[in-house]
């Protein structure tokens, strides 16, 4: 539903508000990925604190996850015309 709305959205704008739009979607998500990693080492140190092996798999976990976000983020398509 939200993301129709966002193509809608997008499909009528010219190609600046696009890039606009884009831009900010990208940096929203980027930033998610960095809160995530940050909230899976509390974790991860909680557990390591804690002699909680099952913690810290679960830390580290989230720390892969929204870094493989982040990185995702950045790499961007050569051929993409925003």
């Amino acid at each position: 539903m939200f993301f129709d709305r966002l193509h809608r959205f997008i499909e009528g704008a010219g190609p600046a508000r696009r890039h606009r739009v884009w831009s900010k979607v990208r940096i929203f998500v980027a930033a998610m990925g960095t809160l995530g990693s940050a909230a899976g080492i509390a974790i991860a140190v909680i557990g390591l604190l804690n002699f909680d092996h099952r913690k810290v798999i679960t830390g580290v976990a989230i720390i892969i996850v929204c870094t493989v976000i982040y990185v995702s983020i950045l790499v961007r398509d050569r051929n993409r015309v925003d």
